[in-house]
Protein backbone atom coordinates (compact mmCIF):
# COMPACT_ATOMS: atom_id res chain seq x y z
CA UNK A 1 0.00 0.00 0.00
CA UNK A 2 1.08 3.54 -0.91
CA UNK A 3 1.21 6.44 2.03
CA UNK A 4 -2.17 6.76 3.83
CA UNK A 5 -5.27 8.12 1.76
CA UNK A 6 -3.28 7.54 -1.73
CA UNK A 7 -4.80 4.24 -2.86
CA UNK A 8 -7.90 3.99 -4.20
CA UNK A 9 -10.51 1.83 -2.44
CA UNK A 10 -11.91 -1.29 -4.06
CA UNK A 11 -15.12 -2.58 -3.51
CA UNK A 12 -16.86 -6.47 -3.79
CA UNK A 13 -19.28 -7.04 -5.92
CA UNK A 14 -21.69 -6.17 -2.80
CA UNK A 15 -19.70 -2.62 -2.63
CA UNK A 16 -18.08 -3.70 0.48
CA UNK A 17 -15.01 -1.86 0.61
CA UNK A 18 -12.03 -3.88 0.52
CA UNK A 19 -8.59 -3.47 1.89
CA UNK A 20 -5.81 -2.76 -0.22
CA UNK A 21 -3.66 -5.46 -1.82
CA UNK A 22 -0.29 -6.31 -0.69
CA UNK A 23 1.16 -8.46 -3.70
CA UNK A 24 4.25 -9.86 -1.04
CA UNK A 25 6.34 -11.58 -4.00
CA UNK A 26 4.42 -11.01 -6.66
CA UNK A 27 5.59 -7.30 -7.00
CA UNK A 28 8.31 -8.06 -9.06
CA UNK A 29 5.47 -9.94 -11.92
CA UNK A 30 4.11 -6.48 -12.69
CA UNK A 31 2.45 -4.95 -9.65
CA UNK A 32 2.47 -1.27 -10.12
CA UNK A 33 0.30 2.00 -8.64
CA UNK A 34 -0.57 4.61 -10.87
CA UNK A 35 -2.35 8.29 -10.64
CA UNK A 36 -5.14 8.37 -14.17
CA UNK A 37 -2.30 11.36 -15.30
CA UNK A 38 0.76 8.42 -14.68
CA UNK A 39 -0.83 5.91 -16.97
CA UNK A 40 -2.12 8.69 -19.46
CA UNK A 41 1.11 9.93 -19.56
CA UNK A 42 2.32 6.22 -20.09
CA UNK A 43 0.24 5.71 -23.14
CA UNK A 44 1.64 9.21 -24.53
CA UNK A 45 5.10 8.32 -24.21
CA UNK A 46 4.09 4.86 -26.43
CA UNK A 47 2.54 7.06 -28.86
CA UNK A 48 5.66 9.63 -29.05
CA UNK A 49 3.59 12.92 -27.63
CA UNK A 50 4.15 15.30 -25.19
CA UNK A 51 8.49 16.62 -24.37
CA UNK A 52 11.12 14.29 -27.25
CA UNK A 53 12.00 11.21 -25.93
CA UNK A 54 15.20 10.33 -24.66
CA UNK A 55 16.89 7.84 -27.05
CA UNK A 56 17.19 4.97 -24.04
CA UNK A 57 13.37 5.52 -23.53
CA UNK A 58 12.78 5.19 -27.30
CA UNK A 59 14.79 2.32 -27.58
CA UNK A 60 12.94 0.55 -24.87
CA UNK A 61 9.11 1.17 -26.05
CA UNK A 62 10.27 0.20 -29.61
CA UNK A 63 11.25 -3.26 -27.76
CA UNK A 64 8.42 -3.49 -25.89
CA UNK A 65 5.84 -3.50 -28.83
CA UNK A 66 7.84 -5.65 -31.11
CA UNK A 67 5.41 -8.87 -31.81
CA UNK A 68 7.20 -11.99 -29.83
CA UNK A 69 4.44 -14.72 -30.06
CA UNK A 70 1.85 -15.77 -32.27
CA UNK A 71 -0.58 -18.08 -30.93
CA UNK A 72 -4.08 -19.25 -31.50
CA UNK A 73 -6.04 -20.39 -34.32
CA UNK A 74 -4.10 -18.70 -37.72
CA UNK A 75 -1.65 -17.37 -35.52
CA UNK A 76 -4.32 -14.40 -34.69
CA UNK A 77 -3.17 -13.85 -31.49
CA UNK A 78 0.16 -11.62 -31.41
CA UNK A 79 1.62 -10.87 -28.08
CA UNK A 80 4.58 -8.56 -27.82
CA UNK A 81 6.66 -8.06 -24.40
CA UNK A 82 4.52 -6.25 -22.36
CA UNK A 83 1.26 -6.12 -24.64
CA UNK A 84 -1.44 -7.71 -26.55
CA UNK A 85 -1.36 -6.92 -29.83
CA UNK A 86 -4.75 -7.49 -32.19
CA UNK A 87 -6.17 -6.22 -35.61
CA UNK A 88 -9.06 -3.42 -35.83
CA UNK A 89 -10.69 -1.89 -38.44
CA UNK A 90 -8.65 1.47 -37.54
CA UNK A 91 -5.67 -0.47 -37.39
CA UNK A 92 -3.66 -2.91 -35.02
CA UNK A 93 -4.35 -1.95 -31.32
CA UNK A 94 -2.04 -3.18 -28.08
CA UNK A 95 -3.69 -3.15 -25.14
CA UNK A 96 -3.11 -4.42 -21.68
CA UNK A 97 -6.01 -5.32 -18.73
CA UNK A 98 -5.33 -6.33 -15.03
CA UNK A 99 -7.06 -6.83 -11.88
CA UNK A 100 -6.84 -6.96 -8.19
CA UNK A 101 -9.12 -8.04 -5.66
CA UNK A 102 -11.57 -4.99 -6.07
CA UNK A 103 -9.58 -3.28 -8.42
CA UNK A 104 -9.57 -3.54 -12.74
CA UNK A 105 -7.54 -1.45 -15.30
CA UNK A 106 -7.04 -1.32 -19.07
CA UNK A 107 -4.41 0.61 -20.97
CA UNK A 108 -4.23 0.31 -24.84
CA UNK A 109 -3.43 2.60 -27.70
CA UNK A 110 -3.49 2.79 -31.51
CA UNK A 111 -0.17 3.94 -33.33
CA UNK A 112 -1.37 4.77 -36.14
CA UNK A 113 -4.08 6.98 -35.72
CA UNK A 114 -3.14 8.55 -31.32
CA UNK A 115 -6.21 7.17 -30.06
CA UNK A 116 -5.36 5.90 -26.22
CA UNK A 117 -8.03 4.52 -23.72
CA UNK A 118 -6.76 4.38 -19.93
CA UNK A 119 -10.16 2.85 -18.09
CA UNK A 120 -10.17 2.36 -14.26
CA UNK A 121 -13.00 1.08 -11.94
CA UNK A 122 -12.87 0.32 -8.14
CA UNK A 123 -15.40 -2.39 -8.10
CA UNK A 124 -14.47 -6.48 -8.21
CA UNK A 125 -14.44 -8.37 -11.54
CA UNK A 126 -16.35 -11.25 -12.29
CA UNK A 127 -17.76 -13.30 -15.36
CA UNK A 128 -20.30 -10.95 -16.64
CA UNK A 129 -18.21 -7.95 -15.95
CA UNK A 130 -18.34 -5.77 -19.37
CA UNK A 131 -15.57 -3.61 -18.20
CA UNK A 132 -12.82 -4.98 -20.17
CA UNK A 133 -15.42 -5.31 -23.46
CA UNK A 134 -16.13 -1.91 -23.47
CA UNK A 135 -12.40 -0.09 -23.17
CA UNK A 136 -11.52 -2.81 -25.70
CA UNK A 137 -14.55 -1.90 -28.08
CA UNK A 138 -13.54 1.65 -27.24
CA UNK A 139 -10.23 0.85 -28.52
CA UNK A 140 -11.13 -1.00 -31.37
CA UNK A 141 -14.33 0.31 -33.01
CA UNK A 142 -13.43 4.26 -32.12
CA UNK A 143 -12.78 6.07 -35.49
Amino acid sequence: PGPDGTDATGHRRDGTPLPALDTGGFTAAGALRATPLDLLTFLEAHLGGGEPRDPSLAAALTEVVRPLLRRGWRHAHTHTLTWFHHPSPYGPVLFHAGATLGQQAFLGFRPGTGLAVAATATRRVHRKDTFVATAYELLTETP
